[in-house]
């Protein structure tokens, strides 16, 4: 029988979630295989296998866990973000986790009130589960989700020894995206607000009836500002040497190259032969959520269409966006210094 402690040295049982209620975390047998089949590790997406296990967090001691270096996919949503942390699944150099619920849970808890020292106990567990290497993998690269951008500070100030790639899509694009998803991507803004709101870190305050004037794509303009918003502020704390920033444009030009310089930002140097497999691979080929054959043009051409659809609207809340990032010294167009 499989015991507490044969999960904990198993990188393919995933730190799954934390219940803040009893103080435990709820392990998902999720081998590599099934994990790149999966869109995000999500109980949306991954299979019901049943194999599950609760351990107390009092039981963990994360000086025992084996460990590989780890760093960061932060990101502001549609971006290819996804087809980064894709990227990463390199067997011998990396793992690539994409969506990982457990960080969530931490932010959720933040949000409903949880003492600070308390958050940063079970986030410096959690980085450490996730932390454990698959295999002979060299590190392990995690991309939460977007709205784990609140703790992205935290994160990067437990691991000292972590770096970190921000992504984000340029302006229009990003308005783009959300318009081609109608309603749904509408109310997904408005609730994504909503929790930066709660976390503190709109980039701009509005007073309630001002927000209410908004409209859905400027909603979405003003949370894509809140990451930058974030962003800046990681920068200017931890510095070039540890962060790089890149937008979805760059980094879909030149496939090789990004391969290249993301791997060595992370201080894993592929062979050539690898690099080149790496950019020919899935990760730039297939639709990183649905599985089927895609390409940059592909991307280009649906971001042309829906553009061309929504052309107002998107140029002027675009230029909107732009103003009010002028207003509080904001580039929203900065360097891709992670290809450099």
């Amino acid at each position: 029988m499989i015991t507490d402690q044969d999960i904990l040295q198993d990188a393919e049982w995933l730190p799954h979630r934390y219940d803040e209620t009893n103080g435990s975390f709820r392990f998902r047998h999720v081998p590599r295989d099934v994990q790149r089949e999966a869109a995000f590790l999500t109980d949306e997406h991954l299979p019901d296998t049943g194999a599950e296990r609760v351990i107390p967090l009092e039981r963990i001691d994360r000086r025992a866990l084996p460990a590989a270096p780890i760093h960061f996919v932060f990101h502001s949503a549609y971006c290819c973000s996804t087809l980064v942390a894709r990227m990463f699944d390199a067997p011998g150099y990396s793992m690539g986790l994409v969506e990982p619920v457990v960080l969530n849970d931490v932010v959720g808890w933040r949000r409903r009130g949880a003492q600070p020292e308390k958050i940063a106990a079970v986030l410096d567990v959690a980085l450490a589960l996730l932390a454990r290497p698959f295999g002979d993998d060299r590190a392990v690269v995690v991309k939460p989700s977007n709205i784990v951008n609140s703790l992205a500070p935290a994160i990067m100030g437990l691991r000292a020894d972590a770096h970190a790639i921000l992504l984000y899509a340029p302006i229009e694009d990003f308005l783009a995206s959300i318009a081609v998803k109608g309603l749904w991507g509408r109310r997904w803004v408005r609730q994504a607000l909503i929790g930066q709101m709660q976390d503190g870190v709109l980039a701009q305050q509005f007073a309630p009836d001002e927000m209410f004037e908004l409209t859905d794509l400027q909603v979405a303009g003003l949370g894509w500002l809140s990451h930058h918003s974030i962003y800046r502020k990681m920068q200017d704390r931890f510095g070039a040497g540890r962060l790089g920033i890149c937008d979805s444009r760059s980094l879909l030009a030149e496939p090789a190259e990004t391969v290249a310089k993301f791997f060595v930002r992370f201080e894993l140097h592929p062979d050539p032969e690898d690099s080149a497999a790496i950019a020919a691979g899935p990760a730039f080929t297939r639709n990183s959520k649905e599985s089927t054959s895609y390409s940059r043009s592909d991307r280009e051409r649906q971001i042309a269409a829906t553009r061309e659809a929504n052309s107002d609207e998107i140029a002027k809340v675009a230029e909107w966006v732009r103003v009010v990032a002028d207003g509080i010294g904001l580039d929203v167009a900065p360097v891709s210094s992670a290809l450099r």
